[in-house]
Order: structure tokens, then C-alpha cells, then sequence
């Protein structure tokens, strides 16, 4: 996701051999997990860190008086519950299966981050792509913004640049272009 797969794969590599290594500090658990099935609940304490071993999820805002909507679908091996366990000690997302049954690797919040004091660089390679996840959101919403602002303007080259920018990231920002253009006329 996001064109950050060679730091998420060796912050997943690094994250297994943690997992390996101190299995009796950590203790993770394996779960199922079915369609349809939430893995994480938006606004729930962060208590526990997730890898996505198997299946695919859809990462889920819920706002008031609305739908969820879909920020991202993921597949294994994603690491799920990094924002929250680093951020504000809640799960800022639903995480929901959608292709399964999944299976995970969980543990607990509070083990992990005492065992990442004998892997700093793990730690350093956790916050680098919380960062950039951020970062990258970031960027959308300026895109997003920037629609608006043209869809307002009636600037249509502003909105077919948005468009163009947006669509190939993901299904759901690619329907949000898809909508942001047509309010240009």
C-alpha cells in the first residue's frame, strides 16, 4: 500500500524474528477470523498489535450518521493496530475481514512494546512507517482538499489532475475522484 512495500517487508521480517524469538515473553495468538468479522474497532483501546498472516481486511471510517467508509483493503502480510498503539492508544479504524476466513497474530500491546526495547531498531523501522502512513494520508487529504476547492471553482484541469492523482491509489479514493469530478460538472 501506499508504495512503501520494501520497509513494510523488512519491518514484517523484523517483527517475525521479535515474535520468534521472545514467543514466551510475547505469547501471540493465532485467530480466525471471518468474513464480515471486525479485527479491530474503531475507537477501542489499542491493547493489542495484529499480522494479517492470511485473507484480506478493509480498513473502515465510521463517522456519525453515515456509512463506513473504506479507506484501504489490505492484504497479508499487513501489520494492523500500529497508529493506535503509537498514536492516541485507540484504534482509529474498523478493521473488517472481507476476503477469508483470515488469520492473525496477535499480542498484546503492552509485552510488545516492553520486548521492542531488545530490538530499537524495530522500533525505529515501527515509527518510520507510521510516519510515512501519515505522511501518505496526509498528501490524500490535500488531494482531496484540492478537489474540493477546484469542484467549487468549477476548475476542471484542477479536477481532472486530482483525478488522475487519486484514482490509481485505491478502489475507494478512486470512487471519491470519480465523485469529486462529477460535482465539477
Amino acid at each position: 500500500m501506499w508504495g512503501d512495500e520494501l520497509p513494510t517487508r523488512s519491518v514484517r521480517e523484523r517483527l517475525k524474528l521479535l515474535l520468534d524469538s521472545h514467543r514466551h515473553d510475547l505469547r501471540p495468538r493465532p485467530r480466525e477470523v471471518q468474513p464480515g468479522d471486525l479485527l479491530l474497532r474503531q475507537g477501542e483501546p489499542a491493547d493489542r498489535l495484529v499480522l494479517l498472516t492470511t485473507g484480506r481486511v478493509a480498513i473502515e471510517l465510521r463517522q456519525e450518521g453515515g456509512p463506513p467508509h473504506i479507506l484501504a483493503v489490505l492484504e497479508a502480510e499487513e501489520l494492523l493496530g500500529e497508529l493506535g498503539l503509537f498514536g492516541s492508544g485507540r484504534f482509529s479504524a474498523d478493521v473488517r475481514v472481507v476476503d477469508g476466513p483470515a488469520s492473525t497474530i496477535e499480542v498484546e500491546a503492552e509485552a510488545f512494546l516492553r520486548t521492542l526495547l531488545f530490538d530499537v531498531d524495530l522500533a525505529i523501522e515501527l515509527l518510520a512507517l507510521v510516519c510515512r502512513r501519515c505522511t501518505h494520508s496526509n498528501a490524500v487529504v490535500g488531494q482531496l482538499l484540492a478537489g474540493i476547492a477546484a469542484a467549487h471553482d468549477g476548475d476542471s484541469g484542477r479536477l481532472a489532475a486530482v483525478h488522475d492523482t487519486l484514482t490509481p491509489l485505491d478502489h475507494s479514493l478512486a470512487e471519491a475522484a470519480r465523485q469529486l469530478r462529477s460535482l465539477g460538472g
